[in-house]
């Protein structure tokens, strides 16, 4: 596989500062290992390139590596040596150590609504999967024998995700983290496009644990295999899971509608000029809303109208003024987008409403975000960048004030004699 790979650095970050400090802090010594000045040291100076660097596609557990190799490439680094060995290492990594995994996930929820194939960059999902394969049945045997080590005494949580469907992803990576880091990423997106058109709604009365809002989830003990079956580490993934979660069951009407907006908003992305952005925002969205903790539901939801409603310094006004563009009470709704605001920032400072209804706040923000994500997603008017959708968000509500501005603008172009 050949892959021009370019990092960068992230705007705002001085790297040139923090490699000298970094150069007087630890030695390399000439039999090839490191002396750093205190404990932990070298940890947080690789967390704080992993923030300050980027690379399109790349999972944090590859760039994790990449900074490791990197800072200990030479001596005396500055930013441009640093970006040089950061490019090297990761170019060579790609073509000399990639290796091709399967991460297998239950899927919740899933049963009569997602089928076939699908491919997201470079993983490729299977939710057909054959049982009768030898993968198959190796690699169920190498799940079972690990969760029973796991798990002492089986709850009644445990029993509903044991005989689940599982999605298998198929992708090369240099790692059993890279590989389920880069799967997880693929199959949220994949689910988010079923989870905007199928969640639950609201309960009216909700005595017991919190629960999702997505109705398909991707259920706990996920596990990373080699292309034999065999448990290639002994690291697996867990979400938490609530007890007496219960499968929707939907009806035939319900599938054929789900599937259907699946579908338009699939075609629509594949000419988005923001493509990329989109389909990450994708799996935010499934992420948001596939958690128990409602309280983080609704931060995750807050944190996902940051990243589709205006660059990341817009204001929060700004924001919601946006998202409250896309309903015909446009006003009430930017009255519910101050609400949600001022709970996010009184959340934020440690100070949240004692008796605040979590459930009620997470499906307001779910239901305030989804029609600006709706349409950030399809872009209907074929916007050519995602400032002139933003544009579009800004642009008055009140007809009488358009169509002035379009005289003015009609005006304009006729003192210059415009054709």
């Amino acid at each position: 596989m050949t892959l021009a790979m370019k990092i960068r650095v992230n705007k705002g970050f001085k790297l040139d500062l923090m490699l000298a400090k970094l150069s007087e802090e630890r030695t390399l010594n000439s039999d090839g290992s490191v002396r750093i000045s205190g404990f932990g040291l070298l940890d947080e100076y690789k967390s704080y390139f992993l923030t300050a660097i980027s690379a399109e596609g790349q999972s944090h557990a590859f760039l994790r590596s990449v900074v490791g190799q990197a800072i200990n490439a030479e001596q005396n680094l500055n930013e441009s040596t640093f970006l040089k060995h950061c490019n090297r290492i990761a170019n060579k990594t790609i073509r000399d150590d990639l290796r091709a995994y399967k991460v297998l996930f239950p899927v919740w929820g899933s049963r009569g609504l997602i089928a076939g194939r699908r491919k997201w960059s470079d993983v490729t999902i299977n939710f057909d999967v054959n049982p009768d394969t030898v993968f198959a049945r190796r690699a169920k045997r190498a799940r079972a024998k690990q969760f029973q080590k796991l798990v002492k005494r089986k709850s009644d949580a445990t029993k509903d995700f044991e005989d689940l469907p599982l999605a298998v992803c198929s992708v090369r990576a240099i790692s059993p983290r890279d590989a389920f880091e880069k799967a997880e990423n693929a199959i949220s997106k994949e689910l988010g496009l079923y989870s905007m058109h199928s969640g639950r709604g609201k309960f009216v009365i909700n005595n017991g644990p919190d629960q999702p809002f997505n109705t398909v989830l991707l259920a706990p003990h996920m596990t990373v295999h080699n292309t034999t079956g065999a448990i290639s580490t002994d690291m697996y993934w867990y979400n938490r899971w609530p007890n007496r979660l219960a499968e929707k069951h939907r009806s035939l009407e319900d599938i054929v509608k789900i599937k259907d907006f699946a579908e338009s908003v699939r075609l629509k992305l594949r000419k988005l000029p923001w493509r990329e952005d989109a389909e990450q925002s994708l799996a935010r969205y499934f992420e948001a809303f596939a958690q128990c903790d409602l309280e983080a539901s609704f931060l995750d939801g807050w944190r996902l109208l940051e990243a589709i409603g205006g660059h990341p310094r817009e204001k929060s006004e700004t924001l919601i003024r946006r998202a409250a563009w896309f309903y015909n009470e446009r006003e009430e709704y930017y009255q519910i987008g101050l609400h949600l605001m001022h709970r996010r920032n009184l959340i934020s400072h440690g100070r949240p409403v004692r008796d605040d209804n979590n459930e009620g706040l997470a499906f307001q923000m779910k239901t305030f975000v989804t029609p600006l994500f709706h349409a950030y997603l399809t872009n209907y008017f074929n916007f050519k960048n995602v400032e002139e959708f933003w544009s579009f968000c800004d642009l008055p509500v009140d007809k009488a004030v358009r169509d002035r501005q379009a005289h003015l603008l009609n005006c304009s172009a006729r003192f210059r004699d415009e054709k």
